[in-house]
């Protein structure tokens, strides 16, 4: 759901920058500030965090109806790194999903989404895990 909202503004930010002309080579350098967003959403999770209500998926959706907009979606991000070549990924900014106030690089943007993506994979592994060990055995009263 946060990727639909980030992709799509990822896309316009582009738009805007080539219409700007904000191209630029790298190594980029991040304000201190974006590069810790992006260790904070880095797995191992240091801080949880709740997610926005409107980011909250609906419980018990199956897989065959959430798999086709999640591969969309990834599809759409590796779309947009595509067309970001060339660009000056560090004044390129782009809204957050969670306020379209808070701006960020488009650099960071695209490693903070890679970020959060490997984030729900620990968790999924950690699920996995925890449904692999059967519940250990009551103890005799």
């Amino acid at each position: 759901m946060v990727g639909q909202v980030e992709a799509n503004a990822i896309e316009q930010a582009i738009d805007l920058a080539r219409v700007k002309g904000l191209t630029g080579s790298g190594p980029f350098e991040y304000p201190v500030w974006e590069r810790f967003i992006l260790r904070e959403t880095e797995p191992p999770v240091r801080h949880q965090m709740a997610a926005p209500k409107r980011f909250v998926p609906v419980h018990g959706q199956p897989l065959t109806g959430i798999l086709p907009t999640f591969l969309h979606v990834q599809r759409r991000f590796q779309i947009q790194i595509e067309r970001a070549d060339g660009l000056d990924l560090r004044r390129v900014k782009v809204p957050t999903p969670l306020s379209k106030f808070i701006r960020i690089s488009l650099g960071i943007t695209f490693a903070q989404a890679a970020a959060h993506e490997r984030r729900h994979l620990a968790q999924a592994c950690r699920v996995r895990a925890r449904l692999a060990d059967p519940p250990p055995a009551p103890h005799p009263a």
